[in-house]
């Protein structure tokens, strides 16, 4: 796994930690990460999460999918 998905998946993860309809700024998440990743790496890489349906952007703040929590559900259930 490629340091860019593993902070997708780790994007992810927390997200669908959170209580469904909530998620975070994602100015704060940047902030956890920066000492991993660039502004525009990090832009990307939740670009990259819209565009497969896992997340979804509002005014900055960004929460999880349906798609994303069945998704993380099932990789639980299956470990």
């Amino acid at each position: 796994m490629s340091k860019r998905e593993a902070i997708a998946l780790s994007i992810v993860e927390t997200l669908t930690d959170k209580s469904e309809g909530t998620g975070l700024p994602s100015g704060h998440m940047y902030a956890a990460l920066m000492g991993l990743v660039g502004l525009m790496e990090y832009q990307n890489i939740i670009a990259g999460l819209q565009r497969v349906g896992l997340v979804d952007v509002l005014n900055h703040y960004v929460t999880a999918t349906p798609k994303a929590r069945a998704m993380m559900a099932q990789k639980v259930t299956t470990s």
